[in-house]
């Protein structure tokens, strides 16, 4: 088990190699090399020509290392580089060495990046810093862990894409965290990155190599997991897009994830078929680091059809070649390999030469990082203690050219010192005395305005209540003139009348002082009931909505746990909020059915009128009399009113105070 580990363990690596070595160079490869050639040939700025023959060289790194370096070359010689800045023309020499192996060469390149740019905020440096931090990480992931390209993705790479607006770059960093996830076998973290990159890229007009590069990945991811049928989506998606370009360098990382499916549904003869195109087409575009994974790739079926002398075979071939495997861990991984395959088929003795040569190795990788991590320390003690000789030295320097200072002059100094902070004290102290006054004079001032205003609201509501028994006191008068005057003119007149024959008896003058008794007593009441002030709340109220109820308008009365300790100017205060209600009813709201109900529950009374009239809307009605009068008297004892209405709803009046 733990040979078939080391086995993915090494494909993804070579995957992993594979897929950082390219850069996003236009599906449409042909064209590009074209046009950059032809701005070189007719342009006239330096700027231009020499820029393009950057990005040329870039393009032939990881194919052609020759045509690379002259490309290369062509601009470090050139008289007039310096209209190039310093930043990129490392960065292109630091893409270069990476793709020749030279990992040191290429790391120190990165670093002058990483520190020229610096704090420069224009988007093409954020760019270029961006692909500069993200080359860095990846040449030292081998030495520092995946953990650390994690690290540079998250806070450096992809947020630079982002601030650049660059919607490829940040999706290609987004689709390489995944690659890197996936490197260590998460592969559902991988598959979320992954999917994160999709979303950026459907912002994009036109499907571009990241889109190839982000299906790819998918589709390695599901076949690890194993996930065969959403790896054939995006199998299908990457069929689609690379049969648009032919002679795309892309068709042998297609023929390896093709094979990948294939491996599995268990197709293994398609398996084989794919990796024999992806061989051809490596061979003929000079992939070499990517002929070696297909190689491994076929070895790997050939394990599972147990053709053990094909595999070892395979083996051999990538040892030999000697292109993966100049890497140590590489080359291990490849003795380890050879071991299982010679234990499958019997042959223990050649299985263990090649078990002792992996270990061997491993020792030496062991050593190796040991020896490393020794210099590197001793490197950081050695500068740490060159930084220490330095600043004790500065620190002498300062200290002499102290003392060497005028004794007077330190001591004037320090005069001037005191007098300025002792001015800044009083300063601070007449500050705080006028602050302490002027927040003094605030506050007496929102407590008058405050007074002011609750004086302005007593007389408000003061006003409202005379001007409402002023009212009352018109309709009282037009109630006495109109109704008990004409019935008691009327009574005279019958009486002084000669004509005695027109008074049919006497029981009609015995009526119609009887309504005249009646009339009295109503407006006597309307004054003041006199059943409120014998009989309380409940019964007041109650006679109030049998005296108000007529043939088309029924008033339903309901009260529950009613005391009758309640003051009266608060039973009057809702006596009267009751009356004003119900005049409104009949005024306005041509009801039929009207429920007046009063509760209370401890020392909370709620009094609530409720009609199905026509209603009306709360936003656009302006308070009359009538509602003003109501809100006036609920003020009066510190209760709360509620108005909900709409239009062909009815209304509700709810009321709240304390006994």
């Amino acid at each position: 088990m733990s040979k078939r580990l080391n086995l993915l363990y090494f494909l993804v690596v070579c995957f992993w190699n594979t897929f950082f070595a390219q850069d996003l160079i236009p599906l449409d490869e042909k064209n590009y090399i074209q046009a950059l050639q032809e701005n070189i040939q007719n342009s006239s700025a330096d700027s231009i020509q020499l820029h393009n023959l950057l990005l040329i060289s870039a393009y032939w790194a990881p194919k052609d290392s020759i045509q690379s370096k002259q490309a290369l070359n062509h601009v470090l010689l050139h008289p007039n580089k310096e209209v190039l800045s310093k930043a990129m023309l490392n960065y292109y020499q630091g893409y270069y060495y990476t793709h020749q192996s030279q990992k040191e060469k290429a790391k120190a390149y990165y670093k002058k990046v990483i520190e020229d740019v610096g704090l420069v905020k224009n988007t093409q440096s954020k760019m270029l810093l961006a692909r500069a931090w993200y080359q860095y990480a990846y040449i030292q992931v081998e030495e520092k862990g995946y953990d650390y390209m994690v690290e540079q993705l998250t806070t450096q790479c992809i947020p630079l894409a982002i601030e650049s607006k660059n919607k490829e770059l940040q999706a290609y960093f987004k689709t390489q965290l995944g690659l890197t996830f996936m490197s260590v076998g998460q592969f559902d973290t991988a598959e979320e990155h992954h999917l994160k990159a999709l979303a950026v890229l459907q912002e994009l007009p036109t499907e571009t190599a990241t889109h190839l590069i982000t299906y790819f990945n998918l589709i390695s991811n599901y076949c690890y997991k194993p996930d065969s049928q959403s790896a054939k989506i995006y199998i299908d998606k990457a069929s689609r897009l690379i049969e648009k370009y032919p002679t795309s360098s892309h068709f042998p990382n297609y023929y390896y994830q093709q094979a990948m499916y294939f491996t599995t549904k268990q197709e293994y003869s398609n398996a084989i078929e794919s990796l024999d195109k992806g061989v051809k087409s490596a061979t003929e575009l000079k992939q070499w680091k990517l002929l070696q994974l297909l190689k491994f790739r076929m070895y790997n079926v050939h394990l599972m059809l147990k053709d053990y002398n094909k595999a070892q075979a395979v083996l051999e071939d990538i040892l030999q070649d000697n292109i993966l495997t100049k890497e140590v861990v590489n080359r291990k991984i490849t003795f380890s390999q050879l071991a299982y395959v010679n234990q499958l088929q019997g042959n223990y003795k050649e299985a263990y030469q090649w078990l002792t040569k992996a270990s061997v190795l491993g020792d030496s990788i062991q050593q190796n990082k040991l020896l490393e991590k020794m210099n590197e320390l001793e490197i950081l003690h050695k500068t740490a203690e060159k930084q220490q000789t330095i600043d004790n030295l500065k620190r002498e320097k300062i200290e002499n050219a102290l003392k060497a200072k005028n004794k007077n002059l330190r001591l004037g100094l320090l005069a001037i010192a005191l007098v300025l902070l002792l001015i800044i004290a009083i300063l601070i102290y007449i500050n705080y005395k006028n602050q302490k006054k002027l927040t003094t004079q605030i506050q007496i001032n929102h407590q008058q305005q405050l007074h002011k205003i609750e004086q302005q609201h007593k007389y408000e509501a003061t006003q409202a209540i005379l001007q409402g028994e002023e009212q009352e006191r018109q309709r009282i008068a037009q109630d006495l003139h109109d109704s008990i005057g004409g019935m008691l003119a009327n009574i005279r007149m019958i009486l002084s009348n000669e004509n005695t024959d027109r008074i049919q008896n006497a029981e009609d003058i015995l009526k119609k002082l009887d309504k005249s008794i009646i009339e009295m007593r109503r407006i006597s009441r309307n004054l003041m009931p006199e059943t409120l002030k014998n009989l309380g709340i409940e019964i007041a109220l109650k006679e109030l909505c049998e005296s108000m109820s007529h043939q088309h308008l029924t008033i339903q009365f309901e009260a529950f746990d009613i005391s009758e300790n309640i003051p009266f100017q608060t039973q009057l205060a809702l006596y009267r909020i009751t009356q004003e209600s119900i005049s409104n009813v009949i005024k306005y709201a041509q009801a039929s059915n009207v429920i007046v109900q009063i509760s209370q529950h401890n020392n909370l009374i709620n009094l609530t009128i409720e009609d199905d009239g026509v209603g009306f809307d709360t936003y656009k009605i302006h308070y009359g009399m009538g509602l003003k009068n109501i809100e006036n008297r609920i003020k009066l004892v510190e209760g709360s009113f509620e108005i909900i209405s709409e239009v062909g709803e009815g209304t509700t009046i709810n009321i709240e105070c304390y006994a």
